[in-house]
């Protein structure tokens, strides 16, 4: 895993108003389960050869699949439309010069409630994938990468109006052995909003451009 600086100004406008959405839609909160990214815990999941790659426990909101109803009962309309042109964009929207590839897809797409928001130790076994996480974090949070002895931590970035103001972007490799880890956790006392978009592993071309993509101005 590395952090990579957000340059690319378009991208920026894009990221900002699919959070600003995110953070209106209605959030259920709550304490447990309480983070628990000890590497005691990673240890013993790494020794447990029936483990199947997805977190156990995570504590946030997630809307990467349907969008949740509202309590009219009504679709969300504005996110479903974020959603859809935000992953176009990553599909197509970066040029030929680029990459342009329809495997893209959302991981994770949550919103992480303060102080206690997380996501447990998982590794993607059998679901190899490059992925480019996009955090937007007024607060504090971080995010952890572990494989085998190498440990790498990013910690979310806090700027105000400057540069690519409160947004951080890790972008790593999960393949399908299972030997790479990840979890993290918002600290702070803000929601964290997170948005994942991955592309299988051996697209590692496209990922690259993408990647360039997002740090040119």
């Amino acid at each position: 895993m590395k952090q990579i600086p957000i340059k690319n100004i378009e991208l920026l406008k894009r990221l900002d108003s699919f959070t600003s959405i995110l953070y209106q839609l209605p959030h259920t909160f709550r304490a447990l389960p309480k983070a628990d990214l000890t590497f005691a815990t990673l240890k013993t999941l790494m020794a447990d050869a029936n483990f199947v790659g997805y977190p156990k426990t995570h504590n946030y909101q997630s809307y990467e699949g349907e969008v949740a109803f509202t309590r009219s009962g009504k679709y969300k309309k504005r996110l479903r439309t974020e959603k859809y042109f935000f992953l176009k964009y990553m599909q197509y929207g970066m040029g030929e010069h680029y990459q342009q590839h329809a495997k893209w897809y959302y991981d994770t797409l949550t919103v992480m409630p303060p102080r206690w928001g997380n996501t447990g130790w998982h590794n993607s076994k059998n679901k190899g994938r490059n992925y480019i996480r996009f955090i937007h974090n007024a607060g504090s949070g971080y995010s952890i990468s572990v494989k085998e002895k190498n440990q790498v931590t990013v910690k979310d970035q806090r700027r105000g109006n400057m540069g690519a103001g409160n947004w951080t972007c890790v972008a790593g490799h999960m393949g399908e052995d299972g030997k790479t880890w990840f979890a993290d956790h918002n600290t702070g006392s803000r929601p964290r909003a997170v948005i994942d978009v991955s592309i299988p592993e051996r697209y590692t071309k496209e990922w690259d451009s993408a990647i360039k993509f997002i740090t040119e101005y």
